[in-house]
């Protein structure tokens, strides 16, 4: 007890009351006398810095008379000042942007869309929190489209620059300046910008997607949700044929054979899935030709010699291997869809199906799953990265894809593929070489993901030194080589001239990938220019391979390496510019990364349209999720012509005919992917995504055919699940439903029925889409017709900052 009493009058003692600061944040630092005027005090007026002028914590809260709650603009308060470093200098925004600064202590839901209440007296401030954008972290399905604006209220903030910060003597400058002019950014300045992301679900049931194209883009169409919702009330058969619009958005092939269950593979099961030989030479023949080509991994005369031992031995099991087995499997499905069945079914006696290519993946998949090799081998690396290209191939397990990539990084790290093999006595000519091929094709895997994906890369050019292939042919390495085969000139053509072309620019590709995918973008704008210039200046360098005098199938490699290079670096410019385009409009600083998407845009959907007017085959080896992301950020570019701040940026209006061309881009991109779509499991609904928003964008530049565009849509979807449905009429994996609705052409009729124009015939391959193609999106809560397609995978995903 006398301890707890002594306790007790140490506590009586008194404490020297601390005085409350009563000056704004600016004059404290300066010791000046602050005349506590709001928002902003004479001195900070005068010098300049009236947007940085803040005050402590309480001071506002407890001078009502003072401020009006009114003249309280959110985001202002001691919540800027306290997350502002000193040496930064406090943060300003642009009034016109809508943007602000949050506190990072702020819960997600009680972000931008949240302004604080200046009558909530001193105690803990209330937040009038909007219901919509609360509802969109939850995950509802509709709550990204009920967000307005869809403005990233958090997006940019802007650092008080040196020449700013006046002396006193110095504070005689007229007030009525131009007060805009003290908001204008310069290239110099440190942003900070926290993009946009995408996720999925609630609690902990979630599924994220990073800042990348498509979460900047997508949430720059608020209307698409009336245009759809006008579509789907203007035509109820979309009601009728719901059933098998679902099995379409989910993939024909999603109860056989993607979930039926088979036995553990062997050695001996995997040989018996090989077809005959003709079938496995054209398609180790194509596979050569459009994917060794680009992603290297294996030595080409040694490969064909194992093909040739293991048809000798097919016959005695006890000597052929499964690992070889496996790969060859997956060397075939990775070159199916550059053939077509029938091709196929002429050198084949048995019959081929039309998922038999599906098959070998999932068999193969599930041998590699039940290996468990523990140790990382050349074999096994190729078996992986096969595996991922096949899965690539026909869409399946894309959400899985980035894990994949990272868990192939890892492995082959642990196998010190990532250093270079150089000084290390132990390891041959010839495997030094392959270990580089495989390194840089796995970064390349990689890299390629983290961008679709909008997450960052697993690795970085300082986590590895490992050199980039040699531009050799491979005739001219072998097991028994001693010397290393002397390094070509990039612009000579051998069997690894993309690889070694598409190297030069992985440091800076990995670079920006992983700079543009961080949570938060720190940089000054001249550090992107700066970025930019590097791609431009790989651009220019990308080697003119002249193939005048070659075969053809060599004339389509190198048209096919330099659309890929293009279209890689293309697509890393997008990732560049897109989110300081998207804030183009309100800020002139931005003017040119506008310009600069929508050329990287332009280079890739012409480069698609090249590609699919020179070969089928061609076109199907181009498309990817690149063609998705330019086909949007050129929608975008449409979307926002008539915006007044957009005319700043770039001028599409001042060159007739722009809008039309861009158009045309956008349906051969359109006509692509309906003939990728027929062959792969899944992908439909990305598909109807896109085509509803090109349909949206027509409407808006030509008014007065909206309800064509409308009905074009319908016709467009209907017509795809009819061309889809006969190409499987046959097929036992359709089941009881069958052909469903789509048996014998009835949509057609029931269209005709209704007054609206028929349906293409469903021979797709013989006849061009209609000039304006139309399409639907699909939000899961507007009923029958846009439930089908998933609409939360794209707008009913949070778009969190």
């Amino acid at each position: 007890m006398e301890v707890i009493q002594a306790f007790g009058a140490q506590q009586d003692r008194p404490r020297k009351r601390r005085r409350r600061t009563m000056a704004c944040t600016n004059c404290r630092l300066r010791k000046l006398r602050c005349d506590r005027e709001f928002p902003s005090c004479s001195r900070c007026r005068k010098s300049r810095s009236n947007t940085s002028c803040t005050y402590e914590d309480g001071f506002l809260w407890q001078q009502p008379a003072t401020v009006a709650p009114s003249a309280l603009p959110p985001g202002r308060g001691s919540s800027t000042s306290a997350r502002t470093k000193p040496e930064e200098g406090p943060a300003y925004s642009t009034p016109a942007s809508g943007l602000r600064e949050t506190r990072p202590e702020e819960p997600l839901s009680a972000s931008a869309s949240e302004p604080v209440s200046a009558s909530d007296g001193p105690g803990p401030r209330r937040r009038h929190i909007n219901r919509g954008f609360l509802e969109t972290v939850l995950g509802a399905p509709k709550a990204a489209v009920d967000q307005d604006p869809y403005v990233n209220t958090d997006l940019l903030q802007r650092p008080r620059r040196v020449e700013f910060e006046l002396p006193h003597s110095a504070q005689g400058i007229e007030e009525n300046d131009d007060a805009r002019s003290e908001n204008l950014l310069s290239p110099s300045h440190r942003l900070a910008i926290s993009p946009r992301i995408m996720m999925r679900g609630r609690e902990t049931k979630t599924r994220f997607t990073g800042s990348g194209i498509i979460a900047n883009v997508v949430a720059q169409f608020p209307d698409i949700r009336a245009f759809a919702e006008d579509i789907r009330l203007s035509n109820p058969i979309m009601s009728q044929v719901r059933p098998d619009l679902e099995r379409v958005r989910r993939g024909l092939w999603k109860r056989k054979p993607l979930n039926e269950p088979f036995p553990e593979p062997t050695t001996e099961s995997l040989a018996t899935l090989l077809p005959s030989r003709g079938v496995v030479d054209e398609l180790i023949a194509l596979y050569i030709a459009y994917v060794e080509s680009t992603h290297r991994i294996f030595h080409i005369p040694s490969f064909l010699r194992e093909v040739d031992d293991f048809w000798e031995n097919r016959e005695n099991p006890s000597v052929q291997s499964a690992p070889f087995v496996a790969q060859l499997l997956l060397v075939l499905a990775c070159a199916w869809n550059f053939t077509s069945l029938a091709s196929l079914q002429k050198k084949s006696p048995a019959p081929l199906k039309c998922h038999t290519a599906i098959e070998w993946v999932l068999h193969s998949e599930k041998w590699v799953h039940n290996a468990q090799i523990k140790r990382p081998q050349i074999s096994t690396l190729r078996l992986q990265i096969l595996l991922i290209m096949a899965r690539n191939a026909f869409g399946m397990k894309r959400s899985q894809a980035w894990l994949a990539t990272s868990t192939l990084v890892k492995s082959a790290m642990m196998a010190g593929y990532h250093r270079d093999p150089s000084k290390n006595s132990r390891i041959s000519v010839f495997n030094k070489e392959m270990r580089r091929r495989i390194w840089v094709t796995i970064l390349e895997l990689d890299l390629q993901v983290a961008i679709d994906r909008g997450m960052p890369p697993s690795i970085q050019s300082s986590d590895h030194d490992s050199l980039r292939p040699l531009n050799i042919d491979d005739e001219e390495l072998d097991e028994t080589t001693v010397e290393s085969p002397r390094d070509r000139p990039v612009h000579e053509i051998t069997d690894s001239s993309f690889a070694t072309a598409l190297a030069r620019s992985l440091d800076l590709r990995l670079k920006t990938c992983a700079l543009m995918h961080s949570p938060h973008i720190n940089c000054r704008y001249e550090e992107i220019q700066r970025l930019d210039w590097e791609f431009n200046r790989h651009l220019s360098q990308i080697p003119s391979w002249s193939a005048a005098n070659t075969d053809m199938i060599t004339k389509e490699k190198v048209l096919l390496w330099n659309s890929l290079i293009k279209t890689k670096i293309a697509q890393s410019l997008l990732s560049l510019h897109t989110p300081f385009a998207i804030e183009a409009p309100r800020e002139v600083l931005f003017s040119p990364s506008a310009r600069a998407r929508l050329d990287a845009a332009v280079m890739i959907l012409s480069t698609q349209r090249l590609m699919h007017e020179t070969s089928p085959q061609l076109s199907l080896g181009m498309l990817g999720e690149w063609t998705m992301q330019a086909f949007m950020s050129v929608c975008q570019a449409l979307h926002n012509l008539d915006s007044g701040s957009q005319a700043s940026t770039f001028q599409l209006h001042a060159l007739p005919g722009l809008p039309d061309t861009l158009v045309s881009l956008l349906e051969t991109a359109l006509i692509a992917m309906e003939v990728n779509l027929l062959l792969v499991v899944k992908g439909a609904k990305d598909y109807f995504f896109l085509s509803t928003i090109e349909s949206l964008v027509k409407a808006q530049l030509w008014p007065v055919q909206e309800t064509m565009y409308k009905q074009q849509v319908v016709e467009r979807v209907l017509n795809f699940a009819q061309t889809l449905f006969s190409q499987h009429a046959t097929c036992e994996h359709l089941g009881e439903l069958g052909l469903g609705n789509f048996q014998e052409n009835q949509v057609a009729a029931s269209l005709a029925s209704q007054g609206m124009a028929p349906v293409v015939p469903a021979d797709f391959t013989s006849v061009l889409p209609p000039s304006s193609l139309g399409n639907m999106p699909s939000p899961g809560s507007f009923d029958p017709f846009l439930d089908v397609f998933d609409w939360d995978n794209w707008t009913g995903m949070a778009l969190l900052t």
